[in-house]
């Protein structure tokens, strides 16, 4: 029976092995050093595994070692995976990989196992894992943290008996005192990992229903404009449609009932009532004076009746551009940009006139490109919206230049206004998610304005020299070379 060392930090269980040759060699203690320096190092638990089999393999002469993972969830000890990859097994499931009674013995004793020759040692012959060997020297050595067993030891030499002694004990309960703290910080370095994987995995939602709700903020814009334009034309449609009401019910044209009906009275007696100094006398006078009547009032009908029509156009051309930018999902059309410019502008016509506010076209020839057109509207609405309610703040001049270009591979949109302009601090913030500088304002617009430019391969940038001078928002798509 080996000599061992009485002072231990917890408690240590002696076996008798039976005679033979006790391994009394002391291992090298500046390999145990560099060992200990190797293992301080590590953060990956199943690079830690491989590392401390072939560490404690050449340090101390063992044929096999394996570290058992004390796993809270399963309430028991676990092996990983041989490849590092799979799932953790539970050693109960592993008895080819583990001597389980030796484990088990180790656990109940609190303290490290020492075993000459398992083979023929009565708690351990019955074991399943030893049935093939002819011998088996066997260390076990609890890996402690703060008190509790985190991982367990095993070390075995089936080559001889009695492989390991106290001094190779000694060596093992060095590197396991570095081992217990490299686990632990791989552990918690392992936990990091995974806490930060699910947290990006949040996030990455997260900023799918941001890209969503900004998608649906940048089509409920688009709404907005349609519903706000189309209101304004109903206004005037209700205004033609009284106007035409007031001439129709006080036309002249009812005058005509009442010369019939003079004529009918005067059927009877009609020469002496066309006679000199007859009463029918003043009808060629009147009715010249009633045809001239009847043609004003015809040629302000017309006049009414071509801008209720008018009216009645606008809607539905501002219906039909609505239907034909509703499309679900990424729609690529060969388009003209400037067509779409002048769509979107054409949305905003009404709210633009209404607000005194002019529209600047410098348009320079484009190429016709497949494009995303849908989300391009919906930048373009909201950028005109943008540019229209940056006027309201002003009493300087109220116009808005739009320029349209292509130069070295690129579309180039540009939307100045005159209006209140971006503060220096503002600029870098203005196209992030939430902010706004607006009191009713919810900062989707802008922001999936900036995230539909990216995915369609461009950008968006804001100009400005500061409050007061107005703003350009300046939008790049992809052109053909």
């Amino acid at each position: 029976m080996p000599h061992l060392a009485q002072e231990r930090t917890a408690p240590f269980l002696a076996v008798a092995a039976p005679p033979g040759n006790v391994g009394a060699e002391s291992p090298d203690m500046l390999a145990v050093l560099r060992a200990s320096q190797a293992l301080s190092s590590e953060r990956d638990a199943a690079r830690m595994r491989a590392r401390v089999e072939k560490v404690l393999g050449s340090v101390v002469g063992a044929t096999g070692v394996v570290l058992a993972l004390w796993d809270e969830d399963a309430n028991d000890w676990v092996l990983q995976a041989e490849d590092g990859l799979g799932e953790s097994v539970r050693v109960d499931a592993a008895g080819h990989r583990v001597p389980l009674s030796a484990l088990r013995c180790a656990e109940q004793a609190a303290g490290p196992l020492l075993v000459g020759d398992a083979v023929t040692d009565s708690r351990f012959s019955c074991d399943s894992y030893f049935q093939s060997m002819a011998c088996c020297s066997l260390m076990v050595v609890p890996i402690l943290h703060r008190g509790a067993a985190r991982a367990m030891l095993i070390l075995e030499n089936n080559r001889s008996r009695d492989a390991f002694s106290a001094a190779r004990l000694d060596a093992v309960m060095m590197i396991a005192g570095q081992l217990a703290v490299s686990l632990e910080n791989a552990q918690l370095y392992e936990r990091l990992e995974r806490k930060v994987t699910a947290q990006t995995q949040q996030l990455l939602e997260a900023q799918s229903l941001l890209l969503t709700e900004a998608r649906r903020a940048g089509m409920a814009q688009i709404a907005t404009n349609v519903l706000h334009n189309v209101g304004n034309v109903l206004t005037s449609v209700n205004v033609s449609a009284h106007v035409l009401s007031t001439q129709v019910s006080q036309s002249p044209a009812s005058r005509i009932a009442d010369l019939a009906q003079l004529l009918n009275d005067q059927a009877g007696d009609l020469e002496a009532f066309f006679a000199p100094g007859g009463r029918g006398r003043v009808l060629p006078r009147y009715l010249r004076e009633l045809a001239d009547a009847l043609g004003a009032e015809k040629m302000q009908l017309l006049a009414e009746l071509k801008r209720l029509s008018g009216s009645v156009d606008h809607i539905k051309n501002v219906v039909a551009m609505q239907q034909s930018y509703a499309g679900s999902g990424r729609l690529l059309e060969l388009v003209s940009i400037a067509d779409v410019v002048d769509d979107a502008l054409r949305m905003q016509e009404v709210s633009m006139s209404r607000h005194g506010v002019e529209i600047e076209r410098n348009y320079a020839p484009v190429e016709v490109a497949v494009l995303d057109k849908t989300r391009l509207m919906q930048i373009l609405v909201n950028l005109f919206d943008n540019a229209r309610q940056a006027t309201d703040e002003t009493a300087s001049e109220r116009s808005v230049g739009v320029s349209v270009r292509q130069e070295m591979g690129w579309f180039v949109v540009s939307i100045r206004d005159h209006g209140c302009g971006i503060a220096a601090e503002n600029l870098e913030r203005i196209f992030s998610h939430g902010f706004t500088t607006k009191a009713d304002g919810h900062g989707f617009g802008l922001n999936s304005c900036a995230v539909a430019a990216q995915e369609m391969g461009g950008s968006l940038t804001a100009l400005s020299n500061g409050p007061g001078t107005g703003a350009t928002f300046v939008l790049r798509l992809p052109a053909p070379s």
